[in-house]
Parts: structure tokens; C-alpha cells; sequence
């Protein structure tokens, strides 16, 4: 394997491994908010604007995530 192809499955390691991390944070907020209305509190509004906030952060990341597999995989095949 050359030093540019290390490198490129090195790099999609790290996004791999990067995007397990804001789904973890993603399920734990979700779990979090569950047992918050479980337990019949409302969550305070300024907490949920900022989980907004980052869902859709999130969300567009996931969505740069998805077209550069898209690219990838046009590349390969």
C-alpha cells in the first residue's frame, strides 16, 4: 500500500470513528430527554434550543458525510 493510500484509509478511519461519536452524543441526548419526560419535567426552553441547534449542526455534517460516500463509491464503481 502506497503513502497516499495509507493516508486516505487513515482518513476514513478518523470520519468513521468521528461520526460513531455524534451518534453516541446523539443517542445519549435522546435518552437523556426521554427520562426528563419520563420523570414529568419539561425541559427548560433554553436547553432545547441549544439541542436544536446542534441537531441541525449535526444533521448537516451527516448530510457532507453522505455525499462524500456517494462520491467515493462513484469513484470506485
Amino acid at each position: 500500500m502506497t503513502p497516499e493510500e495509507q493516508q486516505e484509509v487513515r482518513r476514513l478511519i478518523d470520519a468513521h470513528e468521528h461520526t460513531l461519536h455524534v451518534c453516541r452524543a446523539c443517542a445519549e441526548t435522546t435518552r437523556d430527554l426521554a427520562w426528563e419526560v419520563k420523570r414529568g419535567h419539561v425541559p427548560d426552553p433554553a436547553a432545547l434550543a441549544a439541542t436544536l441547534s446542534e441537531v441541525e449542526r449535526v444533521l448537516a455534517e451527516l448530510g457532507k458525510i453522505e455525499v462524500a460516500i456517494a462520491e467515493m463509491k462513484a469513484a470506485l464503481w
